[in-house]
């Protein structure tokens, strides 16, 4: 994995770009620089905004960065991020299929000339890596969506997407955490809130979590939903 360009947004903000390819190996890059970024310069940095290539980093005011762009150089030369081998959560995610909750589904099944039940297998299989929350409060950027359901945007997105509702656009997959207008093609819908404000750590997934969809009928939605609202939900996770 090469190292970074560097190039400055601002007095106090700067940028960190990888090569423009969308990839597992990549969003790993990113994060562990994320790490060793809070590790080396945890008193001048205010936060720092991973996008699929890029990193934002952003300082305190007054911080030299000049200085900092230097030191960081010479980081990367005796420690160059690249994927790493490290603790990672997987989270299933429960998702009814039905009609009402995948208004297009069939559309997108159409597309690709396949069945709506091979869609969803297609969809359920693979573990996805969240490369970064991002669009909403809560929203996961997902890598690892099969080729075969790569699917366009809507040429007219809708003024209303509802919160849970699973979506693809382009060789994305991803959650809408809360209700919103959008553009993607909507397969499912999930029971699981993305998003509260009164949670510690208020996002569900954060980036570096990976992901498994799970089918669920409708009876099955209806009954997490409700241990959802009464906080009696226990959240599938495991450490892989």
């Amino acid at each position: 994995m090469k190292t970074p360009i560097i190039f400055r947004l601002s007095p106090n903000t700067i940028l960190l770009q990888w090569e423009p390819v969308i990839s597992e190996e990549v969003a790993r890059t990113i994060q562990y620089t994320e790490r060793l970024l809070k590790k080396h310069f945890p008193s001048v940095i205010i936060e720092m905004t991973p996008a699929y290539t890029e990193l934002a980093v952003h300082f305190k005011k007054n911080t030299d960065v000049s200085a900092f762009e230097e030191k960081l150089k010479g980081i990367f030369q005796k420690d160059i991020p690249t994927l790493r081998e490290t603790s990672v959560k997987n989270i299933t995610i429960p998702v009814c299929y039905e009609t009402e909750f995948a208004s297009d589904l069939a559309a997108v099944a159409k597309y690709h000339n396949i069945s709506e039940k091979q869609l969803i297998t297609l969809h359920t299989q693979p573990v996805y890596h969240v490369a970064f929350i991002g669009f909403l409060p809560g929203f996961p950027y997902l890598t690892g969506l099969s080729d075969t359901l790569h699917t366009p945007r809507k040429r007219t997105p809708e003024t209303s997407i509802a919160k849970g509702s699973v979506g693809i656009g382009g060789n994305q997959t991803g959650v809408y955490p809360s209700n919103s207008p959008g553009g993607w093609n909507i397969i499912g819908r999930t029971p699981l809130n993305f998003f509260s404000v009164e949670k510690k750590q208020p996002s569900l997934l954060k980036a570096g979590d990976t992901v498994q969809f799970e089918f669920i009928s409708k009876t099955e939605f209806e009954l997490i939903s409700l241990e959802v609202s009464s906080g009696r939900y226990q959240l599938k996770t495991q450490s892989l």
